[in-house]
């Protein structure tokens, strides 16, 4: 990856544009199943602008798509949404057929309100990322899609389509927020929601469980216990491996030295960083940075 792109300034958003020769004046990028193929991205990428896809069929088990610490195996009929910030990695080969659309606030600087979008807590850490349609669900939002393709080349009229389909996104939000569920469920989902924003926010202070636990008001036993039903991993496991995705993009997509990136983390020091990121990930930060 080294060899192709300059590190310093490499964006997922920007390169798909200009591997796939999409209109460098347009804010936006449509992606389908094609679109990934010859890209080749398999190191965790920070993400600089706004994706929301519908996936029409299911992947493989081993095909993963990972935001922050946090695992998804997409289904059919699942709706996918990230925002400006993320650390966002696919394990496996994405191959499902699927609408996906990318943007920027720029796509909507003429349109009054634009912040609506800061509302959207689906697209920030914490946010619940990936939600299951129902059948006329995603045929709604496979028209909007169609629509959107259609129309791609109509500059005045993509940003009311892209707000449309926002606009069904977060209509289903909403349907899956309201949906009764049990006290138990609820509140282990609460847990989750806040612990994973809080890591967002603190990691690069705080690496210790009971720090987090203490910010909950629960024990760190309790935490990890939440974590692990609704996660598959506990507290611990889930903080050391976000800080390791944020350390993996630094490497990838910045010419930060090792040591300033130890620094931004919040490690004490070079050896303390590389003591901790070969445990988790089997190789030094440099042999990391080189492969």
């Amino acid at each position: 990856m080294q060899k192709k792109f300059n590190l310093k300034s490499f964006n997922l958003y920007e390169f798909l544009k200009h591997q796939n020769a999409h209109s460098p004046s347009l804010p936006f990028f449509l992606a389908d199943s094609h679109t990934y193929r010859n890209a080749h991205v398999n190191f965790p990428f920070r993400t600089f602008s706004y994706g929301l896809g519908v996936t029409y069929t299911g992947v493989s088990k081993d095909d993963i798509f990972r935001i922050g610490s946090t695992d998804y195996n997409l289904k059919a009929g699942c709706l996918t949404t990230v925002g400006p910030g993320l650390v966002c990695q696919w394990t496996g080969n994405y191959t499902a057929e699927h609408d996906t659309v990318y943007f920027t606030e720029e796509l909507f600087a003429g349109m009054q309100g634009k912040l609506f979008l800061q509302a959207m807590t689906f697209f920030f850490h914490g946010g619940n990322h990936v939600i299951q349609l129902t059948a006329e669900q995603v045929k709604k939002m496979k028209s909007a899609f169609a629509l959107l393709k259609a129309l791609k080349d109509e500059k005045e009229a993509i940003p009311g389509i892209v707000h449309t389909i926002l606009m069904l996104a977060n209509t289903y939000h909403s349907i899956q927020n309201h949906k009764p569920k049990s006290a138990g469920v609820s509140r282990r989902e609460e847990i989750t929601q806040k612990f994973r924003k809080l890591v967002a926010q603190d990691f690069s202070r705080h690496k210790e469980v009971a720090y987090y636990a203490t910010s909950l008001s629960i024990t760190p036993k309790y935490l990890s216990e939440v974590l692990q039903a609704e996660l598959g991993k506990s507290a611990k496991t889930f903080i050391d491996e976000f800080v390791m995705m944020e350390a993996k993009s630094l490497l990838k997509q910045t010419t930060m030295s090792i040591q300033e990136i130890c620094h931004w983390l919040g490690f004490d020091d070079a050896s303390h960083f590389t003591k901790a990121f070969k445990k988790l990930v089997k190789i030094t930060p440099s042999e990391y940075r080189k492969g």
